[in-house]
């Protein structure tokens, strides 16, 4: 494997230079008006030695500040013949100025990375220069980044104090990063149901704050240990598609949490700030979660119920809104079958049964057929129409390989969402239109779920 290569670029300004001292994490202290330059001469220290080193700033700011640059170069000894030519910079006025800053850096990055191996680790020194140019580097690592082309180093920033000139910190802001995790994961989660982005990052603060209360000697609450360990276990069966999975696993691992013990245990870990994602996501969970959960057989013994189909709803509104749109018809399909059962006063993991599933499902069909077995209902029309849209629905995103005709997922989802959810919770509280009564069993419907 090639060494990973490292990079720095430094901005550079106009304003007045005074002599310090800074001081890195590790105390090292680098004497030098140039705060950019003390970060490659610590860079050398600690083995992160730059390969390539460019300073970005305005035409204005490189002629006023070179000379002092080499002065600075020479005692501090650096490796001169790394400086590649300078990347002059205008001052962003305009958000395509802003985007106009990215096309020369990103150049300089790929030249100087080369060809194959990992993505070179970029170093930023923002102390200097006008503040628009430091702000926009930092972004637009951030993006380039995400692309996959670097990965970042540190983001420094010297905190000069005119008023206490001799002793300069020098800051790595690139723990700043951690806030884009931040705002990325809620994103996920709150687009995609993507619980697991949130749960890695709450995870790690979760176990070190566990760890420091067993340190001092007390015992660590569990509840919010259950949330982030429900996160991570309910995300692979809800992309699988799979509704009771989701809702079996989500009980297992919150048990009898609530979300008041949420908080309190953010709380008793030092962990308020994360107390409302925390909740939040515990929300989420919790409306997915199945009643309750036996030890053992879990899913043979689940019970069907009232609760269970209104729980069933709110996976098949979850699938739907983050785009799954086959996973949601599919448990739609099984809701409606459910929802008979239900009606047909099924025990305890009976609903399950491929038999008596079938049965409800030759019902269905035979109530859907043209011309109706028998009168039916306003009510029986429309779960006949109900059903043959679902089909006429499922069947094209389910045999897409199989269509002569383009699929179109986006209109799916909207006929699903107005349409097929809103019949069937209008359908749901007809006790007698369930029960199906009096009707032939129709052919079973050729599917992929048989």
């Amino acid at each position: 494997m090639s060494e990973k290569k490292h990079l720095l670029i430094i901005n550079l300004g106009t304003g007045k230079y005074t002599p310090t001292t800074y001081v890195f994490p590790d105390e090292t202290r680098v004497p030098t008006p140039i705060a950019g330059l003390a970060l490659w001469k610590w860079l050398e220290t600690i083995g992160q030695s730059p390969t390539s080193v460019v300073f970005a700033c305005t035409g204005v700011a490189w002629r006023d500040r070179s000379p002092l640059v080499e002065k600075e170069l020479e005692e501090l000894g650096l490796p001169a013949e790394r400086l590649a030519p300078t990347i002059e910079l205008e001052v962003p006025r305009s958000l395509d100025a802003m985007w106009g800053l990215l096309p020369p850096l990103e150049k300089w990055i790929k030249e100087s990375a080369g060809d194959g191996g990992e993505p070179p680790v970029v170093h930023f020194d923002l102390s200097h220069a006008f503040r628009a140019i430091p702000l926009a580097h930092t972004w637009l690592a951030l993006y380039l980044e995400r692309r996959g082309l670097v990965t970042h180093g540190v983001w420094g920033y010297g905190a000069f104090d005119q008023n206490a000139p001799e002793l300069t910190p020098y800051l790595d802001l690139s723990h700043l990063l951690e806030l884009a995790e931040w705002a990325e994961a809620v994103r996920a989660f709150r687009d995609r149901l993507d619980t697991s982005a949130v749960a890695s990052l709450l995870d790690p603060q979760e176990r070190s704050a566990r760890r420091a209360v067993a340190a001092a000697g007390a015992k660590p609450p569990g509840q919010l240990s259950a949330v982030v360990r429900a996160a991570k276990a309910v995300g692979e069966p809800f992309r699988a598609g799979l509704p009771l999975e989701v809702g079996i696993t989500a009980r297992e691992y919150l048990g009898a949490t609530t979300a008041a013990a949420v908080r309190e245990a953010a709380a008793g870990l030092g962990l308020g700030h994360v107390a409302p994602l925390a909740e939040e996501l515990f929300q989420e969970l919790q409306r997915l979660a199945v009643g309750a959960v036996a030890k053992t057989g879990a899913k043979r013994r689940l019970a069907l119920d009232e609760t269970e189909i209104q729980r069933q709803v709110r996976v098949v509104k979850a699938f739907a809104r983050v785009g799954m749109v086959d996973a949601a018809l599919r448990a739609l399909r099984e809701l409606i079958v459910n929802r008979v059962l239900l009606a047909w006063g099924s025990q305890e993991g009976s609903w399950l049964q491929r038999e008596l599933r079938e049965r409800a499902e030759r019902r269905l069909a035979a109530l859907a057929l043209k011309p109706a077995p028998r009168p039916l209902s306003p009510e029986e029309e429309d779960l006949a129409a109900l059903w043959r849209e679902l089909r006429n629905r499922r069947n094209p995103l389910a045999h897409a390989g199989m269509q002569g005709d383009t699929v179109n997922p986006g209109e799916a989802k909207h006929t699903l969402e107005s349409r097929l959810l809103a019949g069937f919770c209008c359908l749901h509280p007809h006790a007698a239109v369930w029960q199906l009564a009096d009707l032939p069993e129709g052919p079973l419907e050729k599917d992929d779920d048989q």
